[in-house]
């Protein structure tokens, strides 16, 4: 047995003779130093003899030392499992064993198998042991997303809480509960949200102004008076009898500005535009933003993107919500060619945009909400027991459970010793006691009880925070209250419900947006010289496919193998160009079957995982390798040593990343994990960092061969990059397959489905519990595992396997 130093731990009992008369300061600095004292002699703890004579045997002459393999020094290497760093790398040691990657193939003397099996049968028991007292769901708190959902919900509003902090991801998700913390900072800004959901749900005092207003690009002026377009009439813009025809994609100065002078206070409006396309046998696309797009130092956002048909009139219509007072409309043309200079005589496509009607606000007034909430109450006359009625409808949605007549009346009170206030009337103090509720430990965080089972109560939450990232409904609370929703069949039931109902969504969107890193779609931006093509059309394309391919999958029960490879995508125009894939017309969105030839089908080849994986600049073989590994087939490496720096790619263009790579592997600790993540880093080379096809790398060097483009037929941005080294796609799996491209490469992925079905059930496990995975959940991953190959491994049914597991309906 080795032996490792170990202190002495205090012996407590000798120190019951002594009085000492501390200070709280004094008595709390002495607990800190005690307790950093006690922490560190628990460090030093041997492992079982059993497992460390297998490890002395067998591994130690690899994993020993300053530059022992893989960087674990089996001798510095501790069993105390409270600690999370060190439980890592123990059960690294039981996986790599278990799948017989250690010790390594080409060690002449093997274990013997009787000892490897008694060994990870010892690891496996006491790695269980003790991660399971830590597989519990901590309190959680809701995330800023579920807090959205949360008041949206319970006061029937439509709100866009603005203030409240970022939410730390943790294990992937930022709705796992130990990264939930909650500081002074939050609890000020939780305070902040809480005037702008009761802003919301009481309305404005008096009724807003209502706006109908009815314009033409030709009439609006500037700000002293002048036409604001005149001096670009038969440059920019063509003049015509109904309006004016705008060709520009880029700048284009067609702002409504005399919507801005009527100050339209904060509020859904409806627009309509009478527009059709001109020189153009197909349709043209126009796209609307709307808030501050003027000076831009507000809030703006993108309304959306139209297909205007040629020739014949159409009216776009669409209703949008201002967020601040003073915003207004600039419809632009997107994909055509611009002009500055002769638009009377331009040949290229465009849009003639006639009248423009805008109405709103749309909501009403006094707003749904503030009836919801008063019921009946005369809010001039109210009383305590309207109060108290109040609360009894309101509490156990709140709270999510039924509440105690205490409850109750501990609001009335708020509300009652508000109201001795004299600068209080009914309804400020019952925004008092409402401001309360809404910071309250019941309302922010989920309540779940610490007996074998969850209450139905909590069941019902954690089912639709799962699949809504919101509150349950009624019918989930009334089948609480009846004890019933825990069935089987009812369950079943429940959870095809909300699969069905279109606040799913919330799912698709915050579960792909983190699995897949869909959120850092804007983290980069493409460089525009080398990739003049990016746009932002294409950046929501990106994102649209994969959220509706997700959606598709999920619906049909298809298998989990569909992520790895598919023969369909969902596309519009701007995308299936961007594929090289003929046949698509328009902007909106529709399923394709994808040609046997293409390359496309699955995640690894959408456009929006190609992007997030990359820098903007250049792709890493070694970057979107171990993404691939951990977000897709759950079998991550270890993180590189301390001493190992990174492979940058050459910016001259004249060596690839690839032979910067084969000279990096031959360093013996980077050899082992470099053999599993680079064969896909090479697999996916033939993408770029935008997602397009490519067999050579572009570069800006004088060295490379010119593309014959001065502008790029999609963006008609100027072309400046030149056509680099070949890429060299080839590679051979750390399992031995070797492929020549990507399609080859796939074809190898599929042949496991339980890979990926493992990977994706720990996924949304430790995103439906809101808790890391410990190891001691792994007989449940295996368990829903073993369950799927009945289901050819559907989506769907993954669902309903994990609601219907024991560990989803446990604390």
């Amino acid at each position: 047995m080795r032996q490792i130093p170990t202190i002495s731990r205090v012996d407590t009992e000798n120190c019951t003779g002594y009085s000492l008369k501390l200070y709280p300061v004094q008595s709390a600095f002495l607990y800190f130093i005690f307790s950093l004292f006690t922490t560190f002699t628990t460090l030093a703890v041997d492992p079982p003899a059993g497992i460390w004579n297998y490890l002395e045997k067998n591994c130690v002459d690899c994993h020993d030392g300053a530059d022992a393999e893989g960087q674990i020094d089996l001798y510095d290497l501790d069993f105390d499992l409270s600690n999370e760093e060190t439980t890592r790398r123990w059960v690294l040691i039981h996986d790599q064993i278990d799948r017989g990657e250690m010790p390594p193939k080409e060690k002449k003397k093997r274990p013997d198998p009787d000892d490897s099996k008694a060994f990870l049968a010892s690891l496996n028991k006491s790695l269980t042991d003790d991660t399971s007292t830590r597989a519990n769901t901590v309190l959680r708190r809701l995330n800023r997303n579920e807090y959205q959902n949360t008041v949206r919900d319970l006061f029937n509003i439509e709100l866009v809480v603005q203030g409240l902090p970022d939410d730390t991801p943790t294990d992937g998700f930022d709705n796992v509960g130990s990264g939930l913390a909650v500081s002074a900072e939050a609890i000020q800004a939780y305070l902040n949200v809480a005037d702008q959901v009761l802003d919301a749900v009481f309305g404005p005092p008096v009724a807003p102004k209502k706006i109908y207003h009815k314009t033409n690009l030709l009439e609006q002026v500037d700000w002293r008076g002048n036409p604001q377009l005149e001096n670009q009439i038969g440059k920019m813009f063509r003049k015509t009898g109904r309006g004016l025809v705008i060709f520009q994609s880029g700048y284009c100065p067609t702002n409504l500005v005399n919507f801005t002078r009527l100050k339209a206070p904060a509020g859904t409006y409806r627009a309509k535009f009478e527009v059709r396309a001109i020189q153009s046998d197909k349709p043209v696309t126009l796209r609307i933003y709307g808030g501050d797009t003027i000076v831009r130092r507000k809030e703006n956002h993108l309304v959306g993107y139209f297909d205007v048909p040629p020739d014949e009139w159409t009216t776009i219509e669409f209703e949008d919500r201002l967020l601040e007072p003073g915003g207004t409309f600039q419809p632009k043309c997107y994909g055509t060619r611009d002009t500055r200079k002769d638009a009377d005589t331009y040949p290229e496509p465009g849009i003639e945009i006639g009248d423009i009607i805008i109405e709103g606000p749309l909501e009403q007034w006094p707003p749904p909400s503030r009836k919801q909430l008063l019921g009946d109450t005369d809010i001039e006359n109210g009383t305590i027991e309207d109060v108290k009625a109040i609360y009894e409808r309101l509490l156990p949605a709140a709270f999510r459970r039924p509440v105690a007549i205490e409850e109750i009346d501990y609001y009335t009170g708020l509300f009652s010793n508000a109201l001795q206030n004299p600068d209080h009337n009914f309804e400020s103090a019952l925004r008092v006691s409402l401001k309360m509720l809404l910071c309250s430990p019941e309302f922010l965080f989920l309540e779940e009880s610490e007996d074998p089972t969850l209450s139905q109560f909590s069941l019902a939450s954690r089912l639709s925070y799962f699949l809504w990232s919101a509150p349950p409904d009624r019918e989930l609370r009334d089948l609480a209250a009846k004890g019933t929703l825990s069935r089987p069949d009812v369950l079943k039931s429940q959870t095809e419900r909300l699969l069905n109902d279109k606040k799913s969504v919330a799912f698709t969107q915050n579960f792909t947006g983190q699995w897949l890193d869909l959120r850092q779609i804007k983290f980069t931006e493409p460089d525009p010289v080398l990739f003049p093509e990016f746009d932002e059309l294409l950046r929501l394309s990106m994102l649209k496919e994969t959220e509706l391919f997700f959606t598709d999958i999920l619906k049909n029960d298809l298998g989990l193998v569909n992520f790895l490879d598919s023969d369909f995508t969902y596309l519009n125009e701007r995308l299936a160009k961007h594929y090289q894939i003929d046949g698509v017309e328009g902007q909106a969105f529709r399923k394709v079957t994808l040609p046997e030839s293409s390359i496309r089908g699955g995640l690894l080849t959408q456009a929006s995982l190609l992007k997030v994986t990359a820098n903007g600049t250049n792709t890493s073989p070694v970057l979107r390798g171990h993404w691939v590994l951990e977000h897709i087939l759950g079998t991550p490496t270890s993180p590189p040593p301390d001493n190992v720096g990174s492979v940058e790619p050459d910016i001259r263009g004249t060596t690839t990343l690839r032979e910067k790579l084969e000279k990096h592997r031959e360093a013996k600790e980077c050899a082992g994990c470099h053999a599993k993540i680079d064969p896909i880093g090479f697999a996916l080379e033939q993408f770029d960092p935008i997602g397009g096809f490519r067999s050579n790398y572009r570069t800006l060097s004088e060295s490379g061969k010119r593309t014959g483009m001065k502008q790029h037929p999609i963006t008609f941005a100027w072309v400046k990059y030149r056509i680099g080294l070949p890429v060299d796609s080839t590679g051979h799996m750390a399992t031995g397959e070797p492929f020549t491209d990507i399609k080859e490469f796939k074809s190898i992925l599929v042949k496991n489905p339980e890979i990926p079905a493992r990977n994706l059930t720990r996924q949304i496990y430790t995103y439906a519990l809101g808790r890391k995975l410990e190891f001691s959940d792994r007989p449940a991953v295996e368990d829903v595992v073993g369950k799927l190959r009945q289901t050819n491994y559907g989506f769907r049914s993954l669902i309903h396997e994990i609601i219907q597991s024991d560990t989803f309906q446990k604390p």
